[in-house]
């Protein structure tokens, strides 16, 4: 008598496919592989700065910076360009400062000593937000 094909292969160990249990396992080594690529990734985005804010703040330094030129040409001058409060209205969420430090014509980055009057000005606009931290513009202005 002839057996079939079908009665061949069912008492045959070697059959054709994946038993569950090397399916189950296949998917968790290929989980425990995703989670350890997905975490470098999930890791370097939250550490990134937003691109808009950044940008934000980029403009809110620049447009305080024009206004701190503007007063030299405007109020009267280069005695009024005072370190305090920006002049500039930020929007909600943004803190702007701005220090003013005479510095030496020999050295335009020395503001070691700030209360000596010289010709030349260090202006630094700093703005800060607190997903950001800080952005900081620097400026020198002159007395002519």
């Amino acid at each position: 008598m002839k057996t079939t094909g079908a009665k061949q292969q069912k008492g045959k160990l070697g059959s054709k496919g994946f038993t569950l249990i090397e399916i189950v396992m296949t998917l968790i080594v290929l989980s425990i592989a995703a989670v350890g690529v997905l975490s470098v990734f999930s890791a370097g985005i939250t550490r990134s700065a937003n691109p808009l804010i950044l940008n934000q703040a980029v403009h809110l330094a620049q447009g305080e910076m024009d206004k701190v030129a503007g007063e030299k040409a405007l109020t009267g001058g280069f005695g009024t360009i005072t370190t305090g409060g920006c002049v500039s209205t930020m929007l909600a969420g943004f803190g702007c400062s701005r220090t003013v430090c005479y510095v030496p014509s020999a050295n335009l980055n020395d503001i070691s000593a700030c209360g000596t009057p010289t010709n030349y000005k260090h202006v630094t606009v700093t703005i800060t937000q607190p997903t950001i931290e800080s952005v900081s513009l620097d400026t020198i202005i002159a007395n002519y």
